[in-house]
């Protein structure tokens, strides 16, 4: 297994516990460092990946199962959130993380080394077409619902066509047809490739191991949703189909991955209960290196 981009991860994520801790940052250090994600390093990220995918029939699998779950991801916190009167901050957090996975940076390596290559570019065709795709889209949707702004068909297409990453992915688009000039790709390569340390750098930033009362139970049910709930939903929505094993296990294993922390990096940037945010993240990639193997055991037996 490749643990590199794990101690990436783990590095960042203490370099800002560290940072936060002895006051080494200034206060606001979180926000500045998730507008950089937001506005440079993901639209780079986008415009690295995309243009490069190409669509077969197998793809419409691993795409139609993310989109399906975000879809009763969000269904289910929406009335989860009502019911138990969760404040608009928190429904928008959980609107985000629960709905959106890190599939990419934490779930590509773990799918490499459980199931091997050949679950990998079904692992990149759920991450792009799926979580990404959906980050540039759905994402600032919730945004403008949730905004302080007023709510109308308007300023949410507004919020959409100014989203940065939500261009970058239109722009990603059109090159995939002209082709994507080799210096372009390389330099967006580099900038994409700072988006993970710089996140987790913030995320352990705002972390905060004692959560007030209030956001225990939201992180509880984010958890419990995103690593159990999800993959336990793929695995019955490819139960009436014909596959090979690695594509239905790469896609159960995906839909398992704990929450992205690019929706974190945007909940956070908008002032949406950065607690919450950092502490979904931060708990959920520790915990899904010990649930995502679970599900793997299972899976195969």
């Amino acid at each position: 297994m490749n643990v590199t981009p794990l101690l990436i991860i783990g590095t960042c994520l203490l370099a800002g516990l560290l940072l936060r801790r002895f006051s080494s940052f200034p206060d606001n250090s979180a926000d500045v460092l998730n507008r950089y994600v937001i506005w440079i390093a993901l639209p780079a990220l986008i415009l690295s990946t995309v243009p490069s995918l190409t669509l077969e029939p197998t793809a419409l699998i691993p795409m139609a199962v993310a989109w399906i779950i975000l879809l009763v991801s969000a269904f289910v916190v929406i009335v989860v959130s009502k019911q138990l009167q969760w404040a608009n901050s928190t429904r928008c957090v959980l609107l985000l993380l629960v709905p959106l996975g890190n599939t990419s940076f934490v779930g590509i390596p773990l799918v490499s080394a459980l199931i091997g290559e050949e679950g990998v570019v079904y692992a990149i065709l759920y991450d792009q077409l799926g979580s990404f795709l959906a980050l540039s889209s759905y994402g600032p949707i919730v945004l403008a619902i949730h905004g302080d702004d007023r709510v109308s068909l308007k300023s949410v297409g507004h919020k959409i066509i100014t989203f940065p990453p939500f261009i970058a992915l239109i722009v990603a688009v059109l090159l995939s047809f002209i082709g994507m000039p080799k210096n372009i790709e390389t330099a967006a390569q580099s900038i994409g490739a700072t988006l993970v340390p710089v996140v987790m750098v913030a995320v352990g930033f705002q972390w905060q191991f004692k959560l007030p009362g209030e956001d225990r139970l939201p992180m509880v049910f984010g958890l419990v949703f995103k690593l159990f709930l999800a993959p336990a939903l793929a695995f019955i929505l490819l139960i009436p189909f014909t596959m090979d094993d690695f594509i239905r296990h790469t896609v159960v294993l995906e839909a398992g991955m704990a929450s992205m922390v690019s929706a974190a990096a945007l909940a956070i940037s908008h002032g949406q209960n950065p607690r919450l945010a950092s502490a979904l993240v931060g708990y959920g990639i520790l915990l899904s290196l010990i649930t995502v193997p679970v599900w793997f055991q299972w899976l195969i037996h």
